[in-house]
């Protein structure tokens, strides 16, 4: 398995031309070239295939987290604390600041 730093080449060969005009144009739709396209959709894939596997290695472990940490996290975004007095004035201070440089707020 290639290490952190490890700079790996791959040569890949398609022989069906409606499978590279299908790469390419979700690439083109992605603004991503065929390079960049197929590398992200690899590592979406082995991720999601590593997600369902019942067979955990540990070079993988750090894309994991426990059911009961995910259930916290959840938990949290759904139920956000209330803001302190320092980051109420925080966010005061940022809206101004968009104001007064020309930002605008989105909803």
């Amino acid at each position: 398995m290639a290490q952190a730093n490890e700079i790996t080449a791959m040569t890949l060969r398609f022989t069906d031309p409606y499978v590279i005009r299908a790469i390419d144009h979700a690439a083109y739709l992605c603004n991503q070239t065929r390079t960049g396209f197929l590398l992200t959709a690899a590592q979406e894939k082995a991720e999601k295939v590593i997600r369902n596997s019942s067979e955990v290695r540990s070079e993988i472990e750090p894309f994991l987290i426990s059911s009961k940490a995910y259930k916290k996290v959840m938990d949290r975004l759904d139920h956000p604390k209330k803001p302190t007095k320092k980051l109420s004035k925080a966010m005061k201070d940022y809206k101004d600041w968009s104001k007064k440089n020309g930002f605008t707020e989105t909803n």
